[in-house]
């Protein structure tokens, strides 16, 4: 019950605009932590599995908390005087009272922010520990991609028909969408996010497609056999992830997110290619297999081609406010390279670096990495990416080593791969929804990249 329930909170986060409001990531948290703990009793009274997956992870857990320790640091006023940023001192100043100084520039944001990377962490770790078993792992991939096409299709019904107001969406909330130039973004707010959202559930559907076509084509069998078998086994018995496949792929398009699309389609080269390689396919198997990837991505993608070129030429000056943003965010980090400005504290800090050359408020710096670097200082920064980049090479140590089930480890790899790379230009990990899906398929990828017998 523990694992449905940690299965219907991230299922269950994309709708509420993803999650971004104080409400719902305030629900989502204390969820997270109610679960953790629920755990934890079934666990010390013997009805819950012993805990596992502690070895791979424990350089991991190491980093995870010293970067967690700094960023309570950088809140804390008993740190030394030398460390304070300026700010307070000058507060202090021009209120003509006292102020407590701190490395952070807004200390509220990031306590806030810490209790939501608590709970990602929980997430994570609740999914590593439920996930041992290959067909849970199966069933909550499963319920993942379907629940989320359900959610996407939902956002093509409110934007293919017009709807002024629907279920929790208000007028003036679908008014404000259908004015991004035909671009779609509900249930989240902002369409690069869900190109996110959709590039996710595409490569788990994508990957359990795959797992579906094991054993299916083995050379000894006619080649009538495996295709009754690929339509028997896949094609009738999973539907509902082909049709997940195909509104997600639409969702993609219609949201003519650049950064977004391009990252899902390398996500799913990745998957390809990791699966493929663990298999060791003929020479013609693999030119067939590409031949068919590149002729159903020109006829899925052919349409739509024209539509992204008019979108891409027609963002100069949004690309050109971009890099404005990047290079003064690099400046920050140049003047505190090592302290940083504490975590959440962007907003403030970019309001002392911009010349008033971005005309709209700056609320993050369209690039996680870069932000976090900013926000933390580079050592910290370092420390928790290194928290994060261990379970993905625990992903792809599973599927080079497995010899069953390579696909689970896969779908989380390849998943990473797609957040990573989008991350560099846009903030989709900063959003709670997409945090934990992340967290939780990576939770599920870690548990699956080791064989049973070695648990």
């Amino acid at each position: 019950m523990p694992f449905y329930l940690l299965l219907f909170i991230v299922c269950a986060a994309p709708l509420p605009f993803g999650a971004v409001q104080v409400g719902a990531w305030s629900l989502l948290v204390l969820s997270a932590g109610f679960l953790l703990a629920v755990w934890g009793g079934m666990v010390a009274l013997g009805k819950a599995p012993a805990i596992t997956g502690t070895r791979p992870l424990r350089w991991a857990a190491v980093a995870f908390v010293l970067a967690m320790a700094w960023i309570v640091i950088q809140t804390a006023s008993w740190t030394p005087a030398a460390w304070h940023h300026p700010v307070w001192t000058m507060g202090a100043d021009g209120l003509g009272v006292p102020l407590a100084g701190r490395i952070s520039l807004d200390p509220q944001a990031g306590i806030l922010g810490l209790t939501r990377l608590l709970a990602y962490a929980a997430i994570f770790w609740l999914a590593v520990q439920y996930g041992r078993d290959a067909g849970r792992a199966t069933r909550g991939l499963t319920i993942f991609a379907v629940s989320g096409a359900a959610a996407s299709g939902l956002a093509l019904l409110i934007w293919g028909v017009g709807l002024e107001a629907f279920l929790w969406f208000d007028r003036d909330f679908i008014e404000a969408q259908t004015q991004r130039g035909a671009r779609l973004a509900i249930p989240f707010v902002n369409p690069n996010h869900l190109a996110s959202f959709a590039g996710i559930g595409l490569i788990c559907a994508v990957g359990l497609l795959i797992g579906e076509t094991r054993g299916l084509w083995r050379p000894e069998t006619e080649s009538r056999e495996k295709l009754r078998r690929f339509i028997e086994n896949v094609v009738v018995t999973r539907w509902y992830l082909i049709a997940a496949v195909l509104v997600y792929v639409a969702v993609l398009l219609l949201s003519r997110s650049r950064g977004g699309l391009l990252a899902a389609l390398l996500g799913v080269a990745c998957l390809v290619v990791a699966v493929l390689w663990r298999q060791r396919p003929t020479i013609s198997a693999a030119m067939v297999a590409t031949v068919a990837v590149l002729g159903v991505g020109a006829v899925v993608f052919a349409p739509s081609a024209g539509r992204m070129a008019d979108r891409v030429a027609g963002t100069e000056m949004g690309m050109d406010q971009r890099l404005t943003i990047y290079r003064n965010t690099i400046d920050a980090v140049a003047a505190s390279p090592w302290l940083g400005y504490g975590h959440g504290g962007f907003p403030s800090l970019y309001r002392m670096y911009d010349e008033d050359d971005v005309t709209q408020v700056v609320e993050a710096a369209h690039s996680t990495v870069l932000e976090t670097v900013a926000e933390l200082g580079i050592p910290a920064a370092l420390v928790l990416f290194t928290a994060m980049l261990i379970p993905v090479g625990l992903c792809w140590r599973g599927v080079v080593r497995r010899r069953r089930d390579q696909h689970l480890p896969a779908i989380a790899a390849a998943m990473s791969v797609a957040v990573i790379i989008h991350s560099m230009v846009d903030f989709p990990l900063q959003i709670p929804a997409l945090a934990t899906a992340f967290s939780f398929i990576m939770g599920l990828g870690v548990a699956q990249s080791t064989s049973s017998k070695s648990r």
